[in-house]
């Protein structure tokens, strides 16, 4: 169903750019407010959050307390916890809770991966200043200094809703927000890190700590990954509190667990799981999700560390993942199902895969175990620092890379850019 604009049906079709047809000079002017209605429109669309989301609800009424939007001054909210505990939801949730109420808009996701890569920051700060006023056109931006002088210029003059997910370094708040007092009255930025250093005093002016499920919570959030229901039934539910307990009440866990259950419902291999929880360090979440690991097939577990290696910092499509991995005598596309119906990866909106970083990163811990000492000796490599020494080390002549994704079996060349 589409949606009536100035007396014209405009459908709800999620696309990033207008064809009109121009049949008048005189209809200029309204074309040209239909656009920019149309445009609004479509950047009104929620971001993506898990189907199930149990308890957040209250943790996004909860944040708005603090937040008080409707008070004057300038909110900047830290938001801080442990990895996989739900800071990148609630951070959605909120913005969608919020996109309403702003003109100017942005969500950044990816914040300490992105500015990691070379003009990583650059490059977020022009996405900032051209989510946040589109029609404006971007500025060119050759460097962070240059970049910061826009990014002001602008949220000085304009009510803002800006969302940084996952920051881990305070240089990356001087580039992309720069000082508080730098922003139009009402405006708001929300900030979430693992890392409360992030947070300092000269950026954020309020502080909400992201925490493990309550126990019921927690119950029905891993009962729904592991039943399809509410709660387990008579015979499951002691040995599933111990699950909960061993897992340490974290959503990630509870869901990656979970999913790794669906399907069995003998007690006995309930138990057998609770087991294997228990030779896990206390809190350690990358030990608990690679017991999903554990349960793939080879040819899973090889696709699963291909697309955290390799895959996902590319942002690559899910078709041309598969395509990929055909070629290379894959079946990508039962493949991608399995780690999907996991949880151990993710189809965005955009259709690009995606990963949780303690998924990802503990799909390249495996990797580095192969040899700590040794890059050359692992399966896989992703750094450009070691990819190079290793293909010197082999004595292969090198005339052009385009950022190659090396594996030891087959090679991936996507042409991002470096000579």
């Amino acid at each position: 169903m589409g949606k009536n604009v100035d007396g014209w049906v405009i459908p709800s079709c999620g696309v990033n750019a207008v064809w009109l047809l121009l049949c008048d000079s005189e209809e200029d002017d309204l074309i040209r407010r239909l656009v920019q209605r149309v445009v609004k429109e479509l950047s009104n669309t929620p971001l993506g959050v898990p189907e199930f989301a149990v308890g957040l609800d209250k943790r996004v009424e909860a944040v708005m307390e603090v937040l008080q939007v409707q008070s004057n001054g300038v909110k900047v909210l830290g938001l801080y916890g442990m990895g996989g505990v739900g800071k990148t939801t609630l951070a959605k949730a909120l913005f969608n809770a919020l996109v309403n109420r702003f003109e100017h808009r942005c969500f950044i996701s990816d914040v300490r991966q992105v500015s990691s890569k070379h003009d990583g920051l650059v490059s977020l700060q022009s996405k900032i200043i051209k989510d946040l006023f589109p029609g404006a056109g971007s500025p060119s931006i050759s460097d962070v200094n240059v970049g910061i002088s826009a990014i002001k210029g602008r949220v000085s003059e304009n009510r803002v809703l800006l969302v940084l997910d996952d920051v881990d370094d305070v240089k990356q708040l001087d580039a992309l927000i720069g000082k508080r007092e730098w922003f139009y009255d009402g405006s708001c930025v929300i900030i979430t890190t693992r890392d409360t250093q992030v947070l300092t005093q000269n950026h954020v002016n309020e502080l909400f700590e992201v925490r493990e499920l309550h126990a019921s919570e927690a119950q029905e959030l891993f009962s729904y990954h592991a039943l399809r229901r509410n709660k387990p039934p008579d015979n499951l539910l002691s040995v599933s509190r111990k699950i909960i307990s061993l897992t340490g009440t974290m959503p990630l866990a509870l869901e990656v667990f979970g999913s790794f259950l669906f399907g069995k419902r003998r007690e006995e291999e309930w138990e057998d799981a609770v087991e294997k929880l228990r030779l896990i360090r206390p809190r350690h979440l990358q030990d608990v999700l690679k017991i999903s690991y554990d349960a793939l097939d080879e040819e899973e577990k090889s696709i699963f560390l291909d697309i955290a290696c390799l895959f996902v910092p590319m942002g690559m499509k899910r078709d041309d993942v598969i395509d990929v991995l055909r070629g290379c005598g894959f079946r990508g596309e039962i493949a991608i199902t399995v780690l999907v119906q996991k949880c151990l990866m993710k189809i965005t909106q955009e259709n690009t895969v995606w990963m949780h970083d303690q998924i990802r990163d503990m799909g390249r811990q495996i990797v580095v175990n192969e040899s700590f000492v040794d890059p050359g000796a692992r399966s896989r490599l992703w750094d450009r620092a070691e990819i190079i020494p290793v293909l010197e080390g082999h004595k292969v002549r090198i005339i052009k890379l385009h950022y190659t994704l090396f594996h030891m079996t087959r090679c991936y060349t996507y042409d991002i850019g470096f000579d």
